[in-house]
């Protein structure tokens, strides 16, 4: 398993307070399809309801912050 999948479902698990089996699931998921495919596919992984409703906050944001911004 690759070092950044591993370190960012460690991040992703602090942040949202995360079992170590979801943190090993996000992890694994990663690594297997990387990080836009994991975010663009995430309805499809089996997460608790709780688990997915704090990923899809996340998501939103980071999406939110690639998203180029426009001021008044």
């Amino acid at each position: 398993m690759k070092d950044g999948a591993i370190e960012t479902a460690y991040w992703l698990g602090e942040l949202l307070e995360t079992m170590p089996q979801e943190q090993e699931k996000i992890a694994y998921l990663l690594d297997q399809h990387g990080t836009n495919e994991f975010w663009a596919r995430l309805k499809e992984w089996d997460f608790s309801d709780e688990l997915y409703t704090k990923l899809q906050f996340v998501g939103e944001v980071l999406k939110n912050l690639k998203e180029p911004t426009s001021w008044p």
